[in-house]
């Protein structure tokens, strides 16, 4: 086991990527994309925005945050990428982490502004917080180039709205900002046929979406009584419409009616009863602005005694759902389906270890620490680790998709890792409550150098089987690339192998530890044949050796030799096996690595994929000088970081020595860390930028 902080910058993507128009935030005075919505729109990665106000205003805790999580995760699982917007302390966000959007929804009401177009100025001028309505969210989806719009329905004219002239901006909205609105229609708490009426005044096309005859939903029921121009009846049919809506240049925007689920949809005529005593409360409280629409939500929750919070967080749901569908057929196009497939979202899969690592660094500057049974002063912190889970992590912050599946026991240690786990890579993850949640206590002396490691790691051994394997088999079947750490048994080994040799996909081994790198070679040569990737250190290489050919190997390992003389005994090992591999990365500590690789890779590196071992031309061996890192915090963790790094840049078909590069800024950053993902990366976008081209340049210097 070799614990690791293990992450790579999420801002790699930005620099190592093949040469395109990208969006660069000071394009967007006062917005700040996540580094994941900047590396998709740059790519035409389906995105669904989301707005916020359900999260500050339309819901209450905890229901806002719960419901705003599961929203993501079904444009996630649909094959597109949310983008929650909202306004922290002034500063646009787009695409919320789960940490800004639990601390929006936690800000007290009234510190919080539910924020229009109008609104905007104000709030970003006052450096104040807000939830974005419809209008804003379409204003922030156009600015930064999001075409697609989930929520659960817009606003509209209020009833009595003819006397009142109380008229929602979302539709003055729609008729100017060309974005796609999928919603369950105009809530029914408003004059639904005047707002029809509106709309197609100020020009906006308006569709129903799989509706019987065409009918347009209200929200709450799945008929208000009106009809659609137009009735969708699949994600392609709808991407069709938008394709072509955009290639007019039509400046205003499209809204699609989307009915609540039929098992979640009310009764209409209880909804009405409850909706105008509603209205009856507001009028004798006096609420009046845009306070009207929360109140009213609120009121009806609580006459229907819950019912409509449950119709509502089933509708945005499916509405998610239906946007990330369509956002991801047009994101294809005719000609890019027929080429490309779903290769675009395909995302790799890793199987490993999962773990709770406490560490304890000696902070006792008087005395060296000796393992004595002393007792020494120490610096205590806790974080994320496992090979597996590190590295999985690591793609998911640097390439953006990746699947994990890993093993927890159901007690408070393992409460605590998923804590700590961004919340995609919680989806495969087994939680037995049979056993302990792995645990791994490091103890690094003063200079930061790990001595000891004390862990249990039963539960991969017993939890991650064959038959929870093959249960997940829809993620083998969709990745274009396995990776496995050595913490897992011989028999997921085996069940894994098969998987890639029943879909023709290439393996990544991390050896993880010297005693146990050489486990899934002692299974069949038809199976091992596809691990076409490993990445072991000098004393996991001797193991895979002796494994691989039943020979003993004398040489002890000593990074500290000279470098010349390392290199040979290192590239004399690697001989042994190199026929065997696309690829071997052979880590040499502080020298660097030393790459044993097919000598095709030099002109195209997407060979390394190949999965096939028949004709594999001969091995060419380089070695890249290792880059000096200042500030080192932790030593432990910049072997996960660089297979993160180097996996994402070969994923996304970058030459050899940029899949390298990218290996070692990954790296780098993980050794300035004290945890398993940095809190912060690179201070600005410039400052990275400079650091990658003095890597590449090193890079191309040292190769040899």
């Amino acid at each position: 086991m070799r614990p690791s902080p293990g992450l790579g910058s999420m801002f790699l993507r930005r620099y190592l990527l093949p040469a395109a128009k990208f969006v660069r935030t000071k394009h967007y005075q006062h917005i700040v994309l996540h580094p994941e919505i900047q590396y998709a729109l740059r790519h035409d990665q389906p995105v669904v925005a989301l707005e916020s106000t359900i999260i500050t205003h339309g819901m209450p805790m905890p229901e806002n945050v719960t419901t705003a999580l599961q929203v993501e995760e079904q444009v996630r699982q649909h094959g597109a990428i949310p983008a929650t917007i909202g306004i922290i302390d002034g500063c646009i966000r787009v695409g919320l982490t789960q940490e800004e959007l639990t601390a929006l929804a936690k800000k007290p009401r009234d510190e919080v502004i539910k924020c229009s177009r109008r609104d905007l100025p104000y709030v970003v001028a006052r450096a104040q917080s807000g939830g974005t309505t419809v209008a804003a969210t379409m204003i922030v989806a156009h600015r930064v180039g999001i075409k697609v719009f989930a929520t659960g329905g817009i606003g509209g004219v209020h009833r009595e709205g003819h006397v009142s002239m109380d008229v929602s901006a979302d539709l003055t909205e729609l008729g100017r900002t060309p974005v796609a609105v999928v919603c369950s229609g105009v809530k029914s708490i408003l004059d639904i046929p005047r707002t029809l009426e509106y709309l197609e005044t100020q020009g906006v096309c308006v569709a129903s979406y799989d509706s019987p005859g065409g009918v347009f939903p209200d929200f709450y029921t799945r008929d208000s009584g009106c009809k659609a121009a137009y009735d969708l009846a699949t994600p392609q049919e709808a991407a069709d419409l938008l394709r072509s809506w955009r290639e007019l240049k039509l400046q205003s925007g499209v809204l699609i009616g989307v009915p609540i689920p039929e098992e979640f949809a009310a009764d209409k005529s209880q909804m009405e009863a409850a909706i105008k005593a509603a209205v009856v409360q507001a009028l004798t409280q006096g609420v009046s602005g845009k306070e009207v629409t929360p109140f009213l939500l609120a009121a009806i929750a609580k006459i229907t005694r819950g019912s409509s919070l449950q119709a509502n967080i089933a509708l945005i749901k499916n509405n998610a759902k239906v946007a990330a569908q369509i956002a991801a057929a047009l994101a294809g196009g005719p000609a890019r389906r027929q080429s490309e497939g779903k290769d675009h979202l395909k995302k790799p899969l890793v199987v490993g270890a999962s773990i709770l690592d406490l560490s304890f660094t000696v902070d006792d500057q008087k005395r060296d620490m000796k393992l004595d049974g002393a007792t020494y002063s120490a610096v205590a912190k806790q974080a994320a680790g496992g090979v597996g889970r590190n590295i999985a992590e690591g793609i998911y912050k640097l390439y953006g998709n990746v699947n994990l599946i890993s093993a927890v026991g159901k007690d408070q240690m393992g409460q605590t890792l998923l804590h700590l786990m961004p919340k995609p890579l919680q989806r495969g993850m087994i939680q037995d409550e049979s056993q302990a949640t792995s645990l791994c206590s490091l103890i690094f002396d003063k200079f930061g150098d790990c001595k000891l490691i004390l862990g249990n790691m039963e539960i991969h051994q017993c939890s991650i089987t064959p038959e929870t394997l093959r249960a997940h088999q829809h993620l083998f079947r969709d990745a274009p690339l396995l990776i496995m750490d050595s913490n897992i048994s011989e028999q997921a080994m085996e069940c894994i192998l098969q998987q890639a040799q029943q879909y023709q996909l290439p393996v990544f081994f991390e050896p993880t530890d010297m005693f146990i790198a050489g486990k899934p070679f002692h299974l069949p040569s038809d199976l091992t044949q596809h691990i076409r990737l490993i990445k072991p250190n000098l004393h996991e290489l001797k193991t895979i050796v002796e494994a691989i050919t039943g020979q003993t190997v004398d040489w002890q390992p000593d990074t500290k030799v000279d470098r010349v003389q390392l290199l040979q005994q290192t590239k004399e090992l690697l001989q042994k096996i190199e026929s065997r591999f696309n690829c071997i990365i052979a880590t040499l500590g502080d020298h660097g690595v030393l790459l044993s690789c097919r000598s095709d890779a030099e002109t195209d590196a997407s060979c390394l994929l190949d999965a096939t071992a028949s004709k594999v031309p001969p091995h060419t061996t380089r070695f890249y000088a290792a880059p000096i890192v200042p500030n080192i915090v932790n030593v432990s963790g910049a072997g996960d970081s660089f297979c993160a790094g180097f996996i994402t840049a070969l994923l996304q078909g970058r030459i050899l020595d940029e899949c390298v590069a990218a290996g070692f800024v990954a790296a780098e950053r993980a050794l300035q860390s004290e945890s398993a993902v940095p809190a912060t990366y690179f201070s600005n976008a410039n400052a990275f930028e400079d650091r990658y081209k003095q890597t590449l340049k090193t890079l191309q210097q040292q190769s040899i």
